[in-house]
Order: C-alpha cells, then sequence, then structure tokens
C-alpha cells in the first residue's frame, strides 16, 4: 500500500537582490501520515553570490543560522538536486510551507542558476489556513506561541526548524479540525501553490522590472532631436497610480519624452501632470496653482495627435 507522507519545507536566502532569492538553506521536515518524523535535514548550501550585508549585521533580527564562511564551505545547490528533487516528487507525498509561494520561487529560481529542469511540485502554504481559522495575522514562530507548542529546542530562521515549526502548526490545526493531513490538502485545495504559477510570477515581475528600468533611463533627459512642440524642454509628472504599471507606463513616457518632454517624479511650477481616471478637484487645484497643465490620458492623446 502506498501510504502518504508529508513533507514541510522552508528556505533561507544569502540576498533576494532583482526580486530573485538565493538559496543558502533549505530545510526540510518528512514525515508520515500521522505527523511522526521520518526524517529531517538542513540542506546548507554556498549560494555562489554575494550575502546581503544586512542578513548579516548585528541589527538583523533575523539572523542566519550559520556564518558566511560555513554557507561558502558547502556543496552549492546543483550538488543537491537530485536528491531535492527525488524528495520533492517521490511517492504519495503532500509538500507544506509557510508563507510557501516565496520558497517555491526560490526553488525555481535555484533551477534556473544552476541551469538544471525545473522540479515540478506543489505545495500547499498553511499561513492562509492559519488565519482564516484564528482570524489572526502573526510569524511562524508566534504561531507556534499562540497554539501553545514547544519551541524551547527550536531556532527561528534555521530551515529545518522552520520547517518543523510549520509541521507542529499542521499537526494542531488537524488536529483541531478532526481532520487529517490529506483531509487539510484536499478541503483547501485552492491554498495550493505550484511551480508553475510561481513561474508565471517571476516572469511578470521580470518584466515589470525590465519596463521600470527603462523608465528610469528616460527620467531627467531631454531627448537630442525631440518632436517640437509646447511640452518641449517642460517637466512633465506621470501620476503614480500609471507607474503602478511600468510595462503599461513606459509607453506614455516613452511618448513623452520623444515629444520633448523631461521625466520627472515631482514637478515644480510650468510643467505637466498626467493622470489616468479621476483625479480629486483639491490634487488638480495644487498642481494648477503652481502654473502646471493638468491632463488625463485621453487630453494628453489630443495633444500629441495635434
Amino acid at each position: 500500500m502506498n501510504h502518504t507522507s508529508y513533507l514541510f519545507f522552508d528556505c533561507e536566502c544569502a540576498n533576494c537582490f532583482d526580486g530573485e532569492g538565493k538559496i543558502c538553506s533549505l530545510g526540510y521536515v518528512l514525515t508520515d501520515d500521522e505527523f511522526n518524523i521520518i526524517e529531517k535535514q538542513d540542506v546548507v548550501m554556498d549560494p555562489k553570490c554575494e550575502f546581503d550585508w544586512y542578513i548579516l549585521s548585528p541589527k538583523n533580527k533575523c539572523q542566519l543560522a550559520y556564518s558566511k564562511d560555513y554557507f561558502r564551505a558547502q556543496p552549492d545547490f546543483g550538488a543537491y538536486y537530485k536528491d531535492i528533487k527525488k524528495l520533492f516528487t517521490t511517492g504519495n507525498r503532500k509538500i507544506f510551507g509557510f508563507a510557501v509561494d516565496g520558497d517555491v520561487s526560490f526553488v525555481n529560481t535555484a533551477c534556473e542558476r544552476a541551469g538544471v529542469d525545473y522540479i515540478q511540485f506543489a505545495a500547499m502554504d498553511l499561513r492562509p489556513i492559519l488565519e482564516k481559522e484564528y482570524k489572526q495575522q502573526m510569524k511562524l514562530f508566534e504561531w507556534c506561541q499562540y497554539l501553545k507548542i514547544d519551541v524551547v529546542e527550536i531556532k527561528a530562521h534555521k530551515s529545518v526548524d522552520d520547517a518543523e515549526m510549520t509541521m507542529l502548526c499542521c499537526k494542531a490545526l488537524c488536529e483541531k479540525l478532526g481532520i487529517t493531513g490529506d483531509e487539510l490538502y484536499e478541503k483547501l485545495h485552492e491554498n495550493v501553490i505550484t511551480w508553475e504559477y510561481m513561474f508565471d510570477v517571476m516572469e511578470q515581475r521580470r518584466v515589470k522590472r525590465e519596463f521600470k528600468a527603462k523608465i528610469d533611463k528616460l527620467m531627467n533627459k531631454k531627448h537630442p532631436f525631440p518632436s517640437k512642440g509646447p511640452m518641449t524642454g517642460k517637466q512633465v509628472e506621470v501620476d503614480r497610480s500609471i507607474m503602478k504599471d511600468p510595462e503599461y507606463a513606459y509607453d506614455i513616457c516613452k511618448r513623452i519624452y520623444d515629444h520633448g518632454g523631461v521625466l520627472v517624479n515631482k514637478v515644480n511650477n510650468g510643467g505637466y501632470f498626467i493622470y489616468d481616471g479621476n483625479l480629486p478637484s483639491n490634487v488638480k487645484q495644487k498642481y494648477a496653482a503652481r502654473n502646471n497643465k493638468v491632463m488625463n490620458l485621453s487630453e494628453l492623446e489630443e495633444f500629441f495627435s495635434n
């Protein structure tokens, strides 16, 4: 009989520069379907990147469990890849985590950086389930305290210990609800995060970063050969509601730049303020009082057309 096993995991990262976490440890706890621990390990690795100075700083309350030198002395993710892939994909295994969307994306990034195939897995995120059940929002260690789980021997932000805390919270939740881990997984399947989903999320974030970088290159710059018009040489501020979507905003910013406008974060006097949708009258008055022309996107389109 192919019994279910449960895998609880957590990752720590050396840095999350450019929105991508680089794993330096992956801790896991493997249990049977009654939450009896079969195996647990902290897989510590060289992240092959620089460490964010802050996570090594004494000011950081979330200290890593090992020294920088210890991480550097370990093999990298590629050396562990086959074992991790087997761990995540073998048998009738259900995977759980806490705020696991980040951890799934970290594994995806590790595979990309190592030049290996993505590990095709899905994991249930316990955080929203706990929050909905208890109507509370807390960190993992705080959840353990709230649920009266003994954490004396457990160190927060040590991957394997975070994985064990996740397991203990899951066990406590199942006991409260009077269901098994299998039943929890099936009944609340909408909280399962797949590697494909996080791949798409990360791609969207990358696209946003790329377009934001393009916009940044246009800021405070004058076009050498602009289309001549009343905007030439004038400061132009684009409302934050537009800039929230860099891919959408880039086309607008590029056209402003091509028409001689100088994009700025905050327009002074005698420039333009561009907005979308409804703008409160007091905001319009504030910009107009400094002799700025306030235009919505439809007016801007007509402006370009003339």
